[in-house]
């Protein structure tokens, strides 16, 4: 899986034991640690996880202002997922966690007729101007 650089700031203690830590062999790298202590620490938070995520990703206008359904890993959007809502008049709201990648024929245009707000926690991949469309949703 490919993966994003994060910057961290550590104090000089924190950052030895972790390089005693390399040193001794019990990790590769710091960033192997590091990689090793963030997921030891998101599965503190499973239930959480539970609770936020629910099992749609693209959900149509809310009923009674309810919508707090999110994809959870890698959701590519085409362009027939545009076509088939904005046939229907159906918006809906993007929530994600994780990479939201959209087609490169999908326009500024199919973004307004269609989406309601997007969230993404993690990484969106489109074109330029449908990023700025997406994020513009959200101000």
């Amino acid at each position: 899986m490919k993966t994003e650089k994060v910057s961290v700031n550590l104090n000089p203690t924190e950052l030895g034991q972790i390089d005693l830590l390399v040193e001794k062999g019990i990790f590769d790298n710091r960033s192997d640690f590091m990689r090793s202590a963030a997921r030891k620490s998101l599965e503190n938070y499973t239930d959480d996880f539970q609770r936020f995520l629910k099992p749609a990703h693209l959900q149509d206008e809310p009923e009674h202002g309810k919508h707090n359904q999110w994809a959870f890993g890698i959701l590519h959007l085409h362009k027939e997922e545009f076509t088939r809502r904005i046939k229907k008049g159906k918006k809906f709201h993007i929530r994600v966690i994780g990479l939201l990648s959209i087609a490169k024929d999908v326009t500024v245009d199919d973004i307004q007729q269609t989406v309601l707000t997007c969230k993404v926690s993690g990484k969106l991949m489109a074109a330029p101007e449908v990023k700025a469309a997406l994020e513009a949703l959200n101000r």
